[in-house]
């Protein structure tokens, strides 16, 4: 088998159907296999893979165990040379499997690869192809210095800006979004880090192949649209993707680089926030904040970050430290 392609899912039959149909319609001339690992759906997600793709390798969980612990469980049940962790709510534009399984099978120092991700209107998601996150970059997203000086290495966040994404490179860190890695790698590395419940996963698999003494490369000429947080869209908690993020990067710094470089970075969301909250009082009128959601929004958004970052905020199952 030359690549065992691992979907997570979670309520997203529609997007999950898009996404396999996609990899048959774009996937030729190698041996693959899907393995999908569905954390305990209530769309009919189970039903539907059973139906019309009944060659996909499903475990239907009866709980909801991540997108961590969920990758990993599907890394079990996988045959392949690579793996390729693929979110359900992508779609491939190109043959963007074939490219990057011939970008690996050609280029032997490099032990992962990911390729072009946008949303459905073509836009890049610089994400897909970043540098780690440190309180530095941090801060200078939070502080909107990246916006400002949108030609600097120095300000720029972990995104990039400074680089339109539209050549292919060398980078630090991938999106979790789309990762075609050697399985013998995931394999001596131990697949994703299960204290991470999801987010900075990514992360964390990109710093230790890197730590091992592998490159990791973007394919800037493949595409696969990326339908980003559409399983983390939870009507009842707006501020449960945020935090989890938030969280979740604290745990990748104290882990990988000690508890002086973690605290550095709470400091930075602690001012980094704390400045959004004032920008958003400062600069808009009180009765169009009232009527706008998106400024709401963003207000309740940094004010949690900011409680985490003093620790009056906790998040569930993450961070063991």
């Amino acid at each position: 088998m030359d690549i065992s392609i691992c979907i997570v899912s979670w309520n997203t039959k529609d997007l999950l159907y898009d996404c396999i149909k996609s990899i048959k319609e774009k996937t030729s001339r190698i041996n693959y296999e899907i393995i999908i690992v569905d954390n305990a759906s209530k769309d009919g997600s189970v039903e539907m893979v059973r139906q019309k793709f009944p060659d996909c390798k499903l475990v239907a969980s009866n709980r909801n165990w991540g997108f961590v612990k969920g990758n990993n469980i599907a890394i079990k049940e996988a045959s392949g040379k690579y793996i390729l962790y693929l979110n359900p709510d992508t779609t491939l534009v190109t043959s963007a499997i074939n490219g990057m399984y011939n970008f690996l099978e050609n280029n032997i120092t490099y032990g992962a690869v990911g390729c072009k991700l946008t949303d459905k209107r073509g836009n890049i998601q610089y994400t897909c192809a970043a540098a780690f996150p440190t309180p530095f970059n941090t801060l200078c997203s939070l502080l909107f210095l990246d916006r400002i000086f949108t030609k600097s290495k120095l300000f720029t966040s972990r995104e990039l800006n400074y680089w339109n994404h539209e050549d292919s490179r060398n980078v630090e860190c991938l999106s979790g979004a789309c990762i075609m890695a050697r399985k013998g790698i995931v394999d001596e590395l131990g697949g994703f880090d299960e204290n991470i419940f999801m987010y900075s996963e990514d992360l964390d698999l990109c710093y230790r192949i890197l730590k091992i003494g592998w490159q990791i490369f973007y394919l800037a000429t493949e595409v696969i649209i990326h339908h980003e947080g559409a399983s983390t869209k939870v009507k009842e908690n707006k501020n449960f993707a945020p935090l989890m993020q938030i969280a979740s990067n604290y745990y990748f710094f104290h882990k990988n680089f000690g508890r002086i470089k973690a605290v550095q970075f709470r400091i930075a969301v602690c001012f980094g926030s704390l400045y959004r909250i004032i920008i958003i009082f400062l600069f808009t009128p009180i009765l169009a904040f009232k009527r706008n959601f998106y400024l709401f929004s963003g207000f309740n958004k940094h004010y949690n970050l900011f409680l985490w970052s003093i620790g009056l905020r906790k998040t569930n199952r993450l961070i063991k430290k």
